[in-house]
């Protein structure tokens, strides 16, 4: 993927983010990492106040041995 297409999506997350008149908080490093993984919304904030929150998922990977994952490598 290119720089240019990476800033392109990680501008219009920011459009609906932080440079909303509204607050979406997203459990995610940058744009691309919540398109990459996609992320559900956290946290839903209007006007200041709390309207929804999503508990995060927990994964596990049960091979020879159990490890908790969160899809980040």
């Amino acid at each position: 993927m290119t720089d240019s297409t990476y800033d392109q999506l990680d501008s219009g997350i920011k459009l609906i983010t932080t440079n909303s008149a509204n607050l979406v908080i997203l459990p995610a490093d940058s744009g691309f990492d919540a398109l990459r993984r996609q992320v559900t919304v956290r946290y839903s904030i209007r006007y200041g106040k709390i309207i929804a929150e999503t508990v995060p998922a927990a994964s596990t990977i049960r091979l020879a041995e159990s490890e908790k994952v969160d899809f980040r490598r």
